[in-house]
């Protein structure tokens, strides 16, 4: 095992590098998820956060199209509007024109439990970017939509 306090030096090496993007994206994302699970006590997850902030500005969307906006595909889609249909949040119903396509909404506990949600969600981001600068954020954004296949941030 490794000395260094540094975790990144400390990270094993690769046999095509110093250290693994792999590795550091998936470091990256537990790191999101400890963020995440310390500031936010809903027992939501970010994507299920993200779905509520699309339906804000969607008020109503289709089921695909509202896992391209939030980032899931279709399975976990399913589950995850299921789960919010149950709890009360989401809405669901079959589109008159197109019998295939589901149109998804928030109910009021949704708008309500989004409400709640904001300022937890923003500590979650504060605390992920605490040792970064303000150009250190715009560049990781700037990037993690590159790999994404997302636009660039404004």
């Amino acid at each position: 095992m490794s000395q260094h306090a540094d975790p990144i030096i400390a990270a094993p090496l690769w046999p095509h590098g110093e250290c693994s993007l792999m590795h550091l994206v998936r470091r990256a994302g537990q790191y999101s998820t400890t963020c995440w699970t310390q500031c936010v006590d809903t027992g939501l997850s970010a994507v299920q956060y993200a779905i509520l902030v699309v339906l804000a500005e969607e008020i109503t969307c289709d089921q695909q199209t509202l896992g391209s906006r939030a980032g899931f595909d279709k399975a976990t889609g399913t589950y995850l509007i299921d789960r919010m249909v149950k709890n009360d949040l989401l809405h669901v119903k079959v589109d008159p024109a197109n019998r295939r396509r589901k149109l998804v909404s928030m109910t009021i506990q949704g708008e309500e439990m989004l409400n709640l949600m904001i300022e937890q969600a923003k500590s979650a981001e504060v605390m992920i970017a605490q040792n970064l600068d303000v150009k250190d954020v715009a560049d990781l954004k700037r990037l993690l939509s590159k790999l994404g296949g997302l636009q660039e941030p404004k």
